[in-house]
């Protein structure tokens, strides 16, 4: 699909509603279209059914993860750097993306979405930061592979969602230091 200032701005409006509504389910196209302050024949051109829309939207979350992954781990120098700053922006990227009561207010898109974005997440951690999960004491000692510390540290902080805590920086510091990094004061999460 061709990205263009109207697109951006349409999947842009789609994400902030659907995290304002924890979910679709009451996600309309006059509301978008409302939103990212364009008409509706002009959202319909671009999106011309709501599933259209939401395939388009899951597909610029996964590539908004990918981009701001990279970007966090652009100025990084060292293996254990790099993980640290990845775990940060998982939180963070998390967070953003679900709000504190997706899954409270809406189970089955929160579980859906999570569940649709792990093998996408997942090899995008191995392909960034392959040596850096080989760090892990667990995948040093042989118990896990590099594919699954990045599925473990992913399932982990999806669980930070599905039963909430009111304290993001305690999942950062619980990944930390099962990815064995060494805890730094004035830590925090990246975004």
């Amino acid at each position: 699909m061709e990205r263009n200032a109207t697109t951006t701005a349409i999947l842009d409006a789609t994400h902030r509603l659907t995290v304002e509504r924890a979910g679709t389910d009451r996600l309309t196209m006059s509301a978008v279209a409302a939103e990212a302050g364009v008409s509706r024949p002009t959202l319909y051109r671009w999106f011309p059914t709501r599933d259209h829309l939401l395939t388009a939207m899951a597909e610029y979350e996964e590539e908004r993860f990918d981009r701001g992954l990279h970007t966090v781990l652009r100025p990084t120098q060292t293996p254990a750097e790099r993980l640290d700053a990845a775990l940060g922006y998982l939180v963070w990227f998390l967070d953003d993306n679900l709000g504190p009561h997706a899954v409270s207010l809406d189970p089955g898109f929160a579980l859906r979405s999570l569940a649709a974005s792990l093998p996408t997440q997942v090899e995008t951690w191995v392909r960034l930061l392959g040596d850096a999960l080989a760090r892990v004491p667990a995948v040093r000692a042989g118990e896990l592979s590099v594919d699954d510390a990045a599925e473990l540290f992913l399932r982990l902080a999806y669980s930070h969602y599905l039963v909430r805590h009111d304290d993001p920086s305690t999942l950062l510091r619980s990944m930390r230091s099962m990815a064995g990094l060494r805890p730094a004061v004035g830590r925090r999460a990246a975004g």
